[in-house]
């Protein structure tokens, strides 16, 4: 009996160049016209067709001949008869999901021309028996990328993040995902779709990269009432640098002073793909200081990695040592305070960037990171040993949260701008200088920066905004807060309405807020005003 081809995948070598143009014909027949992107999207296209056949049971189905006229590529395929199969000990679907299966694991390992075909074939009373045999065809790698416009990031970076790393093995489903996996970076954009060719047993992409001006610096300055009745000015410096020296690398620098005496400092540095590895080490630093009552140092190093072409992994080591500032016992027993040392591990699931939020544009973006690890309470020399007695030294931490941003676009120029966030701490001896901190412009707007301490909470931030520019819109917003702490428990929101301006270098925000809680009701005397300025290069 005749070797009976199962599965076209390798088209000569004359037709690997882009916009291909194919005529198909079935039984001798005309079945189909179509002008592929490449060679490759034509032979995926033949695969996925004969496997449709094969699961309908025409076992037969394969590849007369190829011709060419003109521009045109004709391929001449049959499908033969119907019949019951047994191949290798299998029968039926059970056939195509394991030839699916082998198939894939060539074509996505540097076998893109892959074939197979069914050997000592025998048909006896309409069951067809036979061996599979495997023709892997040439081994190709990737070359150097082909950038149709002039791109200044290293292109050493571009290729580990889109996984087309020269001479390493040519993946079609590493390739059909390029269009995700540039949406990791938040300062290049694809122009139009990416296109192949093949070569002397070598896969050239061809990319239309746009770059974008991501790194931004944040100022923004808020009024706020102080328990004097006096008018406070506090506000915030942000720098973030999504793409330092040009090579990828990552540097965020954050100081804000949130009350009269009180300010956070916070730094983070991202070192894309170590040693041309797919891991990228982290390092970040917290410092909070709380007016005169305590001061938290906050230390983590870390590694991130992608486990698909949007979701990203990052594990942590977190050192935590928090300092009390004074040491007034009647305070110190009041507020639940106390000098500790924390130590944690934490797992982070992220999707998403979150600098997309700014533009006119559907977008999702979520996190989800659970910690786990020990507390140690240390004495102070100068409070009473009596202090201690009723608290224990040392006792198991975990801390939960999540986090959920989206747009929608609803109308002509309008867009539903929602965010949701939880957390949780978990520990017999919680501290007040360990709770979450919640309240200002980049959380529960219309109340105080930082003024809410919080053991579990969650928070919706909603906005509808009505576009008038790309960067440029109005909105109304509505935030609401649930939390609880030690046996608080209390539901404020803050409403209010403001908008943002894109200019050349940047975008200017306004926003004016009032908020209502059970120890803050609402009144427009205490709203709060928020100017904030983007500056983007």
């Amino acid at each position: 009996m005749q070797r009976m081809i199962i599965l076209l995948v390798f088209v000569y070598a004359g037709c690997v160049q882009a916009q291909v143009k194919s005529q198909l014909f079935v039984d001798s027949e005309p079945y189909e016209y179509y002008t592929f992107q490449d060679s490759l999207a034509l032979s995926a296209h033949i695969r996925s067709l004969q496997i449709k056949w094969l699961n309908d049971g025409y076992y037969f189905t394969g590849r007369d001949s190829i011709t060419t006229t003109l521009d045109t590529i004709n391929i001449y395929l049959h499908k033969g008869d119907k019949l019951d199969v047994q191949i290798d000990g299998l029968s039926g679907k059970r056939v195509i999901s394991k030839l699916s299966k082998a198939l894939s694991e060539y074509v996505n390992n540097g076998y893109p021309f892959a074939s197979m075909k069914i050997d000592s074939v025998r048909v006896n009373h309409k069951t067809l028996t036979g061996k599979l045999v495997i023709q892997p065809g040439p081994e190709v790698t990737y070359d150097s990328a082909q950038f149709l416009s002039p791109v200044k990031t290293n292109h050493k970076y571009v290729y580990q993040l889109l996984d087309i790393v020269p001479d390493d093995e040519f993946s079609e489903k590493g390739y059909k995902k390029i269009n995700e996996k540039i949406k990791r970076s938040s300062f290049l954009e694809l122009q139009n779709p990416t296109d192949l060719s093949f070569k002397n047993k070598k896969a050239k992409i061809f990319l239309d990269i746009k770059e974008q001006a991501s790194n931004t610096f944040q100022g923004v300055v808020g009024l706020q009432q102080v328990p004097s009745g006096e008018t406070s000015v506090v506000g915030n410096i942000d720098l973030d640098i999504q793409n330092l020296f040009r090579s990828g690398k990552q540097f965020q620098f954050a100081w804000e002073r949130f009350s009269e005496q009180s300010q956070q400092l916070n730094i983070f540095y991202k070192h894309p793909f170590l040693f041309d590895s797919k891991i990228s080490p982290t390092f970040y630093f917290d410092l909070l200081k709380q007016d005169t009552t305590f001061i938290t140092r906050n230390t983590g190093l870390g590694i991130q990695a992608y486990l698909s072409p949007k979701i990203g992994i990052s594990l942590v080591y977190e050192r935590a040592v928090g300092t009390l500032l004074s040491t007034d016992i009647e305070n110190v027993s009041r507020s639940g305070l106390a000098d500790f040392n924390r130590t944690l591990y934490k797992v982070e699931l992220f999707e998403g960037n979150k600098s997309y939020f700014r533009n006119y544009a559907s977008s999702i973006a979520w996190n989800i990171s659970i910690s786990g690890g020990r507390k140690t309470i240390d004495r102070n020399l100068s409070l009473p040993d009596t202090y201690y007695d009723s608290i224990q030294l040392s006792t198991d931490y975990f801390r939960m949260e999540v986090g959920l941003d989206y747009q929608l676009l609803v109308l002509k120029r309008q867009s539903f701008f929602h965010s949701l966030s939880a957390g949780s701490l978990i520990n017999e001896e919680l501290l007040r200088n360990e709770l979450f901190r919640i309240g200002g412009l980049n959380s529960l707007r219309g109340f105080n920066e930082k003024s809410i301490f919080a053991q579990s909470y969650m928070l919706s931030r909603a906005e509808f905004r009505s576009y008038f520019e790309n960067e440029s819109y109005a909105y109304l917003f509505y935030d609401q807060l649930i939390f609880a702490a030690n046996e608080k428990k209390d539901a404020p929101f803050g409403i209010g309405l403001g908008f943002a301006l894109a200019t050349s270098s940047g975008q200017f925000s306004f926003a004016l807020a009032v908020g209502d809680s059970e120890t803050q009701p609402i009144s427009f005397s205490a709203m709060k005003a928020h100017f904030g300025y983007i500056s983007k290069f």
